[in-house]
Order: structure tokens, then C-alpha cells, then sequence
């Protein structure tokens, strides 16, 4: 769900490196940036998406989100089952779903007037985090951010006032 925004430049890259597309979408360049990276590529995809990838090699699911959440992505664990959806209506189809309400987070929600990821109003169905991807492998799951402001600053722009002016420039034409 989503579009990823620096698709056909990641796309030449991978085509670069021996990379056979099939169609001009977005999501198909997600697939095979995986594959040469694995999930250290997600940190180079700018846009706004919630996508799964299924790796067959290592026999395990993973679940992304954009940076800042602007797209969904719910997931839960019920017994044997996990489920994700882009929406909670979705996972609440399973007949098998005990419908319950998660009173912490409902306390969230009379608190801030929202209930941040990675809770919801359901208990037992999560947010996955913005910024951070989710490995389901062996019924187990592992949750890990692939990006964040950096704290120190380190990514802060370090060059002089007319610079600035045309990097902001570069950054707004592109995000246009």
C-alpha cells in the first residue's frame, strides 16, 4: 500500500547490477531491493507505504512501514495464527478473534485523544511502529526500527547559507 517516491532511480541502480524487472510499478522494485540488500535497504526507500515481503530462503515474513506512518499496518498473534492487514476491520473477519478491548491503551486514548503504534484499541492487534520493520520466522517476532532522527544530529545539514538555499531547493523539487 503506498508509492514509493525514489523508485526509478533505486530501479536503474538495480538494473545496473544485473536486476530483471518485469513491470515499471514500485512495489516490484521493493522486491528486488530486498533481495540485494535484505532489510538494510529499506532505509533508501522514501514514500509513504506499509508493504509485506515473503522470504522464501529464510522461510519468514516481514513487515514495513514508512517512516513517519503515514500508511498503516496492523498485525496480531492468535495462537498458531498471525494475521496483518492494512486495517483492523480486516483482521476482525476471522471468526477465531476474540474481541476485546486493550483498557491501557483506551486510557491512551483518554489521554492524548489517540492511541500511539504500536497499540490499538483491540487487544492482542498491534501497530507496526513507523520507521521500523517486523520478521516473523518460527513463530517467533522480532521488531526493529530501520530509521530515525538521529539524537546528535548527525544527519544535520553542515554547509553554508547559499548551500542551504539549494539543497532545500533540490529537497522540495524532489519531494514535488
Amino acid at each position: 500500500n503506498g508509492e514509493i517516491y525514489n523508485y526509478p532511480s533505486l530501479r536503474n541502480e538495480l538494473e545496473g547490477k544485473g536486476h530483471r524487472f518485469r513491470s515499471r510499478t514500485d512495489s516490484e522494485t521493493i522486491v528486488h531491493l530486498y533481495e540485494d540488500e535484505g532489510v538494510d535497504g529499506f532505509r533508501r526507500l522514501e514514500g509513504m507505504f506499509a508493504f509485506a515481503v515473503w522470504d522464501a530462503r529464510s522461510q519468514s515474513l516481514v513487515l514495513c512501514r514508512d517512516r513517519i506512518g503515514i500508511k498503516p499496518l496492523v498485525y496480531g498473534r492468535f495462537g498458531n495464527s498471525f494475521l496483518f492487514a492494512s486495517e483492523i476491520k480486516s483482521i476482525l473477519q476471522d471468526d477465531g478473534i476474540k474481541r476485546g478491548i486493550d483498557w491501557s491503551s483506551l486510557e491512551l486514548y483518554l489521554t492524548f485523544n489517540y492511541i500511539p503504534a504500536p497499540y490499538t484499541i483491540f487487544r492482542g492487534i498491534y501497530k507496526l511502529k513507523p520507521g521500523h520493520f517486523l520478521v516473523f520466522r518460527n513463530g517467533e517476532i522480532t521488531e526493529k526500527p530501520y530509521w530515525n532522527l538521529t539524537k546528535d544530529g548527525s544527519d544535520a545539514f553542515r554547509g553554508d547559507f547559499e548551500e542551504a538555499k539549494k539543497a532545500l531547493f533540490n529537497t522540495l523539487e524532489g519531494a514535488v
